[in-house]
């Protein structure tokens, strides 16, 4: 069962947002990053933002593919662009809310960035695919949602042994 990214009842930002704000971070450095970067920190940030602020930030499904989690509107996008970099940011749909006033968000973004910002997509792939993550608790089951409940309290767990 897939939640419909126009629910009105959904919290969070759309995925695009999230992804386009690290995109500018590591443009605001002078480096680039590939999907799959790109996928791990919005899923990373997603996770903590879950734990830390006890709310989504992101209101897309986040599905346990063989790769990690995938935010599917994040792969319609890019699809198989494997480690090229991302030119440009991706567009947002009219009436989304972006970031500008949501400073706790905004800091656990950073934090995230900052923490996590410098690594390799493969590297990223293997901190999500670790026993006991969210993905390896979903993936092959048969529905290949990963359930923020399940999300929010492994990242709870990352916080309190930070």
């Amino acid at each position: 069962m897939t939640i419909a990214i126009d629910d009105p009842k959904r919290t969070g930002y759309a995925a695009e947002v999230v992804a386009n704000t690290f995109l500018t971070m590591a443009r605001a450095e002078g480096r680039d990053l590939t999907q799959m970067q790109v996928h791990k920190l919005v899923y990373i940030a997603h996770g903590f933002t879950l734990a830390l602020l006890g709310r989504p930030l992101i209101y897309n499904t986040v599905h346990a593919w063989r790769g990690g989690p995938v935010v599917r509107r994040l792969w319609q996008h890019w699809g198989e662009r494997g480690t090229r970099p991302i030119d440009g940011e991706l567009p947002v749909s009219a009436g989304e809310p972006d970031l500008g006033t949501d400073a706790e968000a905004l800091e656990v973004i950073r934090s995230v960035w900052a923490n996590y910002g410098c690594m390799e997509g493969e590297e990223l792939s293997r901190l999500t695919h670790r026993s006991g993550s969210p993905w390896s608790q979903t993936y092959g089951l048969p529905t290949d949602l990963i359930p923020n409940e399940i999300t929010r309290e492994y990242y709870t767990g990352l916080a309190r042994s930070a």
